[in-house]
């Protein structure tokens, strides 16, 4: 494995490996016990947003411990990346919810949903990203903070 050094253009390729793709896993855990969830998001800049039912356990697990981890992927494919990252968590509420869930809405149609199947929005901050990429036959990996 080859650390490499993250420059600007590279951040802004990681930030465009993001924005193109839109299901990643987020590992929340509490009171020791962990839970992988595949959700899909939408992005601005480094920060992600998932529209999800409040009763989820990713949901509760954040209410007690907001730090989170998030895996994007270019499952199947021979030249790959990855994405690793760790962030924080933050439950919206009134307002800043109600955009954030517009905001999604304009790029994900909810209207097939449950109502209560999407009534809570994370926003989810990422603090550290590390970036695994193979796309072109060599393998080089690029780890910054945000």
């Amino acid at each position: 494995m080859i650390m490499t050094e993250t420059n600007e253009f590279m951040k802004q390729k990681i930030k465009q490996f993001i924005e193109n793709k839109n299901v990643c896993v987020i590992a929340t855990c509490s009171e020791n016990e962990s839970r992988a969830s595949t959700v899909n998001y939408i992005v601005d800049g480094f920060t992600l947003y998932v529209v999800t039912s409040g009763k989820s356990i990713k949901v509760k697990n954040i209410k007690i411990n907001p730090n989170v981890s998030v895996a994007i992927d270019d499952q199947g494919k021979k030249e790959r990346a990855c994405l690793q990252a760790e962030g924080i968590a933050e439950i919206l509420s009134g307002t800043e919810a109600k955009q954030a869930k517009e905001f999604y809405s304009k790029k994900r149609d909810l209207s097939h949903h449950e109502p209560e199947l999407v009534d809570t929005v994370l926003k989810i901050e990422l603090k550290e990203i590390m970036f695994t990429d193979y796309t072109k036959g060599v393998l080089r990996v690029y780890k910054f903070k945000l």
